[in-house]
C-alpha cells in the first residue's frame, strides 16, 4: 500500500533531501517555505504507480497547489465544482505540468525563470541563482 510508504523513514529522508536540494522552493511556481499559504511537498515525477523510482532524480519539490493540479484525489478538495465542470481544463493543466517536469534541467531552469518573472520573482534578489 502506497500510503504506508509515504509515512516511512525512507520517504521522510528522501523528501527532506529533495526539499533542501531545491532550496525549499516549489520548482513550478517559485513559492518558498515561509511564504503565506505555502506548504511544500515532495512529488514523484514518474508516479510510483507507474514504476517511478524512489530516487532524488525522480522527486521534485512542489507547493500544495501545484501538487493538487496533478494529483487526482486532490482535485475536488482544491477545485470544488470545477473538478467536474472543467475537467478538460484540469486535464490540460496536468499534461502541461507533467511535460514541464520532464524537461532537461537547463530547459527546466529557463522555463522556471520565465514563470517566476511573470510573478515578479528575480532569481538574483531572491537568492535563487
Amino acid at each position: 500500500m502506497t500510503s504506508g510508504y509515504y509515512s516511512s523513514s525512507h520517504w521522510r529522508r528522501l523528501s527532506h533531501f529533495v526539499k533542501e536540494r531545491d532550496g525549499n522552493q516549489c520548482q513550478v511556481c517559485g513559492d518558498r517555505e515561509g511564504d503565506p499559504y505555502c506548504v511544500l511537498h515532495a512529488h514523484h515525477i514518474v508516479p510510483r504507480s507507474k514504476g517511478g523510482p524512489d530516487t532524488p532524480e525522480n522527486v521534485i519539490t512542489v507547493c500544495d497547489l501545484c501538487h493538487a493540479v496533478v494529483t487526482p484525489r486532490w482535485l475536488k478538495p482544491w477545485f470544488g465544482g470545477a473538478a467536474a465542470t472543467n475537467r478538460a481544463g484540469l486535464e490540460e493543466a496536468r499534461q502541461e505540468y507533467n511535460e514541464f517536469l520532464a524537461l532537461n534541467p537547463a530547459t527546466l531552469r529557463e522555463r522556471q525563470t520565465q514563470i517566476w518573472q511573470t510573478f515578479g520573482i528575480n532569481h538574483a534578489e531572491a537568492g535563487l541563482s
